[in-house]
Parts: C-alpha cells; structure tokens; sequence
C-alpha cells in the first residue's frame, strides 16, 4: 500500500508543477493535433457544424457536441487534429474544448483525498523453503493443489450445439410419452 500511497503524492506533485491547465503529456498531444490541423480548409455549415476537406474526405464536426466524423475526439475527450483546426478558425481556445477529467481541478479531486495504509504487522511471512511463518514463531507447511488423479480412458467430448439449433422432444417408442425414450423406460413392460 505504501507503493500506492507514494505514487499518488508523486502525482499530486506532478500536476502542481503544470504550464497550462493540462498536463504535460496532454498538452503536447493538442500541440501536435494544432500542427498536424493546420493545413485542412475549414467550411462553416451550420448551427456550430463546420466541414474539413483532407483530400477527398469530408469530415463533418459539431462543435457543440463535441463529436468528429473520424470518432478521435469522442474517443480520448481531445480535439482531434480536425477539431483543433475548428476551434482555431473560430477564435476559440484549444484547451476549453478539451475534457474536463483532463484539466488540472478534475486532477486536483483525484489526488487530493487521503487513506491511511492497512497495518500489516502480523502478516504472515514466506521464507526461502517455501514454509510460512507467522509473527508468533508458529510455522505452516505452505498449501499446494490437491492431487487429482486423471480418469482412466478417453475423456468425452460434448460437442457445442448451436443456438440456432432446434432442441427436439424425445418420446419413448413403446408408450409415445415424451421426455425419455425406449432405452430409459422405467415403465413396465406391455
């Protein structure tokens, strides 16, 4: 748990050092989409849907659902290269576009609760002979599967039916009642 504890203050740390209201790996993955963006033309439709042309592809974006032809901005919460294209040629900030569990006060929530770490002082050990010994000095052979002796034989196989497949009623052929047949008949004999 201290494993845990450590790398959580490690990452509450981190975020506080933060240029911009992203993280840093974040905010070069929005630097490079802005790069990559910069030479698709942009064509406003309307009601804040806008089109980008990459050759003879037309990408179509909603800027107010946040949603892209090519599905990257719905499936990482950043603007894509097209998305960052957009946002551009309206005058808007890159960063106001980006989802939310990325920016600095989502991370903030995340770190910032604390837990204490569970006592683990009479936890038992292993040593070296594979025998397990407690705090008190009792020791304990360590525990291993049971032996399961194989069946004699070939082992049977079921084969998988479809689901498709129709289950067909049995009938007995001596009374013509179903659910069993000849070879099961606990009747008696006509």
């Amino acid at each position: 748990m201290s494993k845990l504890a450590s790398m959580l203050v490690k990452h509450k740390e981190e975020s506080k050092n933060w240029k911009w209201c992203i993280g840093p790996k974040i905010e070069v993955k929005v630097l490079q989409n802005i790069a990559k963006g910069k030479v698709y033309p942009v064509t406003p439709f309307m009601n804040e849907v806008f089109g980008v042309c990459i050759g003879r592809v037309l990408l179509n974006l909603d800027i107010m659902n946040r949603t892209c032809t090519c599905r990257g901005w719905q499936m990482l919460g950043i603007p894509c290269e097209h998305a960052t294209t957009v946002i551009i040629s309206i005058g808007q900030n890159v960063t106001n576009f980006i989802d939310d569990w990325y920016k600095y006060a989502m991370q903030e929530l995340i770190y910032g609760g604390s837990f204490s770490d569970i006592e683990s002082h009479d936890m038992p050990s292993v040593d070296d002979n594979g025998l397990v010994q407690s705090i008190t000095g009792e020791v304990f052979f360590s525990l291993k599967p049971p032996h399961v002796k194989r069946v004699p034989g070939r082992l049977r196989k079921k084969r998988i039916k479809s689901q498709f497949q129709d289950k067909r009623t049995v009938y007995c052929s001596r009374y013509h009642i179903s659910s069993h047949n000849r070879k099961n008949c606990r009747n008696p004999l006509p």
